[in-house]
């Protein structure tokens, strides 16, 4: 086992003890000391905003970080991925309810993003998003599609370049993953990826 799994383990393990009860709330016992209290994510910790994504997208990426649907080169994804394996199903069930109660937050790491081309990426994005997440980037589960409101630029960027570089996407069970893994290598050019998610991330605001 890698020293980064037995960390995230012994982690959970001292959060468990060491949390307050709340009503039996897997999330705040579990993800709240990455995710945040209220959800709102975590940039310097790499942990996304949760508040906006449906319990349908939450429910298939916590078993996709626990049946290996992404590459744990990734720092940030290979502690995900250690610290859902640690959990039984019914406390991710648990987790993802209590996220659902959540208030939704479009709150964006005060971190000011580098000068993009946001004229540029709103055309990008209408031209390879908007189908799939909504032309206000709400999302659409029919879809398999994710909201992307709410979640900061440099969030989107590493998730898309995941993407083209087949880091995510390549499991056999995920589906809507081989989806955007096809869609992504639309854009290959760096600075476009940014422009993107720069607008994105403007939406949010």
């Amino acid at each position: 086992m890698k020293l980064s799994q037995k960390l995230a383990k012994l982690l959970l393990a001292i959060i468990a003890f060491s949390a307050p009860s709340l009503a039996g709330d897997a999330y705040q016992t579990y993800c709240a000391s990455c995710h945040g209290a209220a959800g709102a994510g975590n940039l310097s910790l790499g942990a996304p905003n949760l508040t906006l994504l449906s319990s349908a997208y939450l429910t298939r990426q916590l078993r996709g970080f626990r049946e290996g649907w992404r590459d744990t080169t990734d720092p940030y994804t290979q502690a995900m991925s250690a610290a859902v394996a640690a959990l039984d199903a019914g406390v991710v069930a648990e987790a993802v309810l209590a996220i659902e109660k959540l208030p939704d937050s479009r709150e964006i790491s005060p971190a000011k993003p580098a000068a993009r081309n946001t004229d540029r990426g709103a055309d990008l994005y209408t031209a390879y998003c908007g189908a799939c997440h909504g032309t206000n980037a709400g999302g659409n589960d029919a879809l398999g599609a994710p909201s992307l409101l709410g979640l900061d630029a440099s969030y989107l960027v590493r998730q898309y370049r995941h993407f083209s570089e087949g880091r995510r996407g390549f499991h056999a069970d995920d589906r809507y993953g081989k989806q955007m893994i096809r869609l992504s290598r639309l854009l290959k050019e760096p600075s476009l990826i940014d422009d993107v998610s720069a607008y994105v991330a403007q939406l949010s605001q």
